[in-house]
């Protein structure tokens, strides 16, 4: 597993892509968004659709990430989900919506619980799985208490990818910095 890092449009999707070009051809392209509504999760998808081969396959799915690698992960080279921020606050939505949660605790505990699983279902596969996230930005004062609660997670289920990741690059202006060789 790789994991890749940095600040939004600094080229981690481009290091990415071409990571999973040099696997081989066969290489599934995993969009952490909703089929959806919202403009930036749709950005991101659209945006990487220019950069990457088109006979990769792509998926969108922000649940059962794990099932989707158990069940296809084997006959591809390579998998990319992107983007982690966006799961992140994709299973904080859906989490809330679907328990009424308001507490952070179990809030985080659930979401660090659906990253372990996708963890196993990649060590389960024989193929490379690289993880694009955004670094968590220092919230400003005014920043509201969802989008802290979304950087708090954020920067756990971060350090969990790092830590479990054979390598991490931080992306800054164009330019790869291997941190954990």
């Amino acid at each position: 597993m790789i994991l890749i890092t940095g600040g939004a449009r600094v080229g981690k999707t481009k290091l990415a892509i071409n990571i999973c070009k040099n696997t081989g051809p066969n290489v599934l392209y995993l969009a952490t968004s909703k089929p959806s509504e919202d403009f930036f999760e749709r950005e991101i998808v659209r945006r990487s659709r220019k950069q990457r081969p088109f006979n990769w396959d792509v998926r969108e799915a922000f649940l059962g990430l794990d099932s989707i690698l158990d069940e296809e992960g084997t006959k591809y080279n390579a998998i990319l989900i992107e983007n982690i921020r966006v799961l992140v606050s994709n299973l904080m939505d859906y989490f809330r919506q679907d328990r009424g949660w308001t507490d952070l605790k179990p809030l985080t505990r659930e979401i660090i619980e659906e990253i372990n699983r996708i963890i196993l279902a990649a060590r389960r596969i024989n193929s490379l799985v690289v993880f694009v996230t955004n670094e968590v930005n220092i919230h400003p004062p005014d920043a509201d208490e969802a989008f802290k609660a979304q950087m708090e997670i954020l920067g756990r289920v971060n350090q969990q990818l790092a830590a479990i990741s054979r390598e991490v690059y931080w992306v800054a202006s164009g330019i790869p910095v291997k941190i954990k060789p």
